[in-house]
């Protein structure tokens, strides 16, 4: 069958008169952006003798265009908390950024450039041959199991040389690479007519279109290749080959069978990835193996064009060979053929695959990629939007038949055992490249000679954008406890997040604490009961909060709550008759002893506040807050029972003004120090705005003070940063370091140095213009999806926050005058300096 015909997805597209084509996803209220530019090329497009070369040039595309050399592609990456990367896969190489409205004419400028000039220089192609190198050796030889499953198991399953190679290349024949080999293959494969430019989020597509059309639209069309020739014929028979490593204790081995082309049988396909899916959660347990676990493609589903495998990896127990356990899978293959016993396994695999595709997907940078690669490998960006729909459609029949299909069809078997020695395929011998024909008819021979466009004027940066209000309430129940609900339909999903402080008895045992909580989450089933509705629930606890998070299907987070209802007698005074019972416990980091040891000298002054839900997603507010209210009394009461009348708590985040501590402990052959303020109450958005502006020009920023005075010591070890959370309900200023053993006193020397220089040398608004950029800048990353806006705001509302803060603070660091933020740094750190005694 073919693909089913698209469906709206609120996507402009168009293309170039240059063969560039374009998809733009406005997602209004958003503040960032997301790029991605896909090139027509992977590890597929390479010839004999080329292997490896698609990732080199990946690499290569960084260091610098004619308008932006010598590393300046990441200008505005850094200075605005922005990020870049890019990634070579089998049948296309992406470059993605996500970036502040105000920089989006940058980030489009940038991947003009280097797809209009890229500069390639001795210099340039050296250090990138010499870090790919490095790259590959610790992907494949420095490691255990190097090169299980890819890119060892394309050479066993797959015949013809652009299947087969191995896609990381030799690195001794990459370092015969020539400046014209890489001018041939930029002129060869990235012309704009082989490409995809997607941009989601703080995209209006008017105005987007212009600047798209100004910076791509005079780049020259010219000639590409045709794709690669990929048919391959199935195997007729097993095809195995055995490895040995040294220093291992375990037998692991790899499967791959084929999976039916998406293009031509998308059913069969998403069937395979159910399959995959049971697999993964039944597997290991049904063959009796330590590990085991399936995945569709190499790198994901729907990564590659056909053919691509279903790859089986497993880890074996003593004594069991791999033609046994191969032999075990392939009956349970056949089991589930023949006597499936799915029908309740099949759809809740499905639904929470289709749940998980949407709640990824929530996401700009995640979106663009995604938009950007089924546009590429299969002209169907719209895909995007139907997939989840298409998995919920998967029968159980049809994933006894792609069971069927998987145990009777002939495989291809990877093993890597024990053994005396280090054994691996030996590269082939680099054979003669011959350029293939283009699309247009032309040759790419002669690539080196096209006219080297010139540098062009590089565009400032527009005026940033605040983050767009959506509809919300914020409310106080009874007993407390803070609800904040906002309607963000990015994704039918609502993200959820409770957080609680851990209360008096678990502020003394934490690590009893957290045993108490995975002991109550195992006996109410919590985990599985979210995923019966398509949901999930996870449980952490550090030394301060109970942290419950996870999603639901909209319409479905009331069942959400209910779940978590349950978990509320897993809380309060039982944690201190568990501790004494000598529960087992997890050891404490350094870092988290330190702070035990504060908790220890704060808890008879400690703030005792009820708990925070955030929801966030495809809900209406009002309703939310509703349900709220009737399902969380069992933690009300819970909450109650934890501070005894003996020991009546102080309110949440009320004032205390107690002296610093100074603290260190032995980490190895290093010692964490721990410099730790209780703040005094927060009186406004604005002073918040101060004291986040303070604390990172102090250290929490890259070129904070802290990080400047200790920059030449980093090579011997030095780590230096501050911040602020709470402790024991008291909100705090801290400062963290990591320095070896015998330079202690030379950082607290610094330090103090640094508080004494503070006294003398208040901030310049010089000096704060780029920690304001960039602090800004990324607090607009908790816009990027309605999960990482409900973390922020748990983040910001258990800490006394204001709901509304998040939409307000990034404008209000821009604004704060620099002797505010002089004078909250010398609140958090002058009064109460370091004092000079011994530690």
């Amino acid at each position: 069958m073919t693909l089913p015909p698209p469906v709206p997805a609120g996507l402009d597209r168009f293309t170039l008169p240059n063969g560039l084509r374009v998809l733009l996803q406005h997602q209004p209220g958003i503040p960032r952006a997301a790029v991605s530019v896909h090139y027509g090329v992977g590890f597929r497009s390479e010839p004999p003798g080329r292997e490896g070369f698609a990732h080199l040039f990946e690499h290569l595309m960084f260091r610098g265009s004619a308008s932006l050399p010598g590393g300046r592609f990441y200008d505005h990456v850094h200075r605005l908390g922005s990020r870049a990367n890019g990634t070579t896969h089998q049948d296309y190489t992406d470059y993605y950024q996500v970036a502040p409205a105000e920089a989006l004419e940058q980030a489009l400028f940038a991947e003009a450039d280097r797809m209009r000039a890229p500069l390639f220089t001795e210099h340039h192609l050296a250090e990138q041959l010499a870090g790919v190198a490095d790259e590959i050796h610790g992907a494949t030889t420095d490691r255990p199991y190097g090169g299980l499953p890819w890119p060892l198991l394309p050479g066993v399953l797959f015949g013809r040389h652009a299947n087969a190679h191995d896609g990381y290349g030799d690195p001794a024949a990459l370092a015969r690479t020539t400046i014209a080999d890489c001018e041939e293959f930029f002129t060869a494969h990235y012309a704009p007519g082989n490409a995809v430019l997607t941009v989601v989020g703080a995209a209006e597509p008017d105005a987007t279109r212009a600047l798209i059309e100004r910076h791509f639209g005079g780049i020259p069309a010219r000639p590409h290749p045709l794709p690669p020739t990929l048919h391959e014929p199935l195997l007729t028979a097993d095809r195995w080959a055995r490895y040995q490593e040294p220093g291992v204790s375990a037998t692991v081995l790899a499967l791959g069978h084929r999976l039916p082309d998406p293009e031509t049988d998308l059913p069969g396909y998403l069937a395979h990835a159910v399959l995959a899916a049971l697999l993964n959660r039944h597997g290991a347990a049904a063959l009796g193996l330590p590990s085991a676990a399936a995945s569709c493609g190499f790198f994901g589903p729907l990564d590659a064009r056909d053919p691509d495998p279903l790859v089986v990896t497993a880890v074996l127990p003593n004594g069991r060979s791999p033609e046994d356990v191969v032999g075990a899978i392939t009956d349970r293959l056949r089991t589930w053929a023949e006597d499936p016993g799915l029908d309740d396994a099949v759809p809740r695999a499905a639904r929470l695959m289709a749940v998980e595709h949407e709640r990824a997907h929530g996401d700009i940078e995640t979106r663009s990629r995604a938009l950007g690669r089924l546009e590429s490998l299969f002209g169907r960006a719209e895909l995007l939007e139907e997939i989840s729909g298409l998995i919920r459609e998967v029968r159980t029949d049809q994933v006894a038949d792609a069971a069927r299909s998987l145990a009777q069809q002939p495989k291809a078997v990877l093993v890597i055992e024990p053994g005396a020695r280090r054994t691996r395929p030996v590269p082939a011998r680099p054979q003669p490249f011959r350029p293939s024909s283009t699309a247009a008819g032309g040759s790419a021979e002669g690539a080196g000679a096209f006219p080297r466009p010139g540098a062009l004027p590089v565009p400032g940066p527009g005026g940033p954008l605040a983050p767009g209000r959506l509809p919300s309430r914020a409310v106080e129940l009874a007993g407390g406890a803070r609800v904040v609900a906002v309607a963000d339909r990015r994704s039918p999903l609502v993200e959820l997040r409770w957080r609680v402080p851990l209360g008096r008895a678990g502020w003394r045992s934490p690590a009893a604490a957290r045993e108490r909580l995975r002991a109550g989450a195992r006996h109410t089933r919590a985990a599985a009961r979210a995923e019966d509705f398509g949901g999930s629930l996870a449980i952490a606890a550090d030394g301060e909060w109970i942290d419950v998070f996870g999603h639901a299907p909209a319409g479905r987070a009331v069942d959400w709550l209910r779940v978590l209802a349950d978990l509320a007698p897993a809380m309060g005074a039982e944690w201190s008759p568990l501790d004494r019972r000598g529960t087992p416990t997890s050891p404490r980091t350094p870092e988290e002893e330190l702070d035990d040891r504060v908790r220890a000298e704060l808890i008879e002054h400690a703030a005792v506040g009820a708990g925070t839900l955030i929801a966030v997603g495809e809900l209406d507010p009002d309703t939310l807050v509703a349900q709220a209210a009737d399902v969380l009394v069992p933690w009300t009461v819970a909450w109650e029972q934890s501070a005894p009348a003996s020991e009546t708590a102080r309110p949440p985040h009320a004032p205390y003004d107690g002296p610093p501590r100074e603290l260190h402990t032995v980490d190895g052959t290093h010692v964490r120090l721990l410099l730790s303020v209780t703040e005094r109450p927060v009186t406004g958005a604005a002073d918040e705005a101060a004291r986040f502006l303070a604390t990172a020009a102090m250290g929490g920023f890259f070129g904070g003070r802290l990080a400047e005075r200790f920059a030449d010591r980093t090579v011997a070890g030095f780590e230096m940063y501050t911040g602020r959370d709470t402790v024991c309900g008291l909100p705090r200023a801290f400062l963290r370091g990591r320095v070896p053993a015998d330079a202690v006193e030379e950082a607290w020397d610094g330090i103090r140095a640094e508080a004494d220089r503070l006294a003398a040398e208040p901030f310049t608004e010089q000096e704060l213009r780029p920690v304001r950029d960039f602090c800004a800048a990324q607090l607009l990353a908790a816009f990027d999806s309605p999960a990482a806006r409900a973390d922020l705001l748990r983040r910001t509302v258990s800490a006394g926050g204001d709901a509304e803060l998040p939409l307000l603070l990034p404008g209000l660091l821009r604004a704060v005058a620099a002797e505010d933020v002089s004078r909250a740094a010398g609140r958090l750190f002058l009064p109460r300096a370091v004092p000079a005694a011994a530690h």
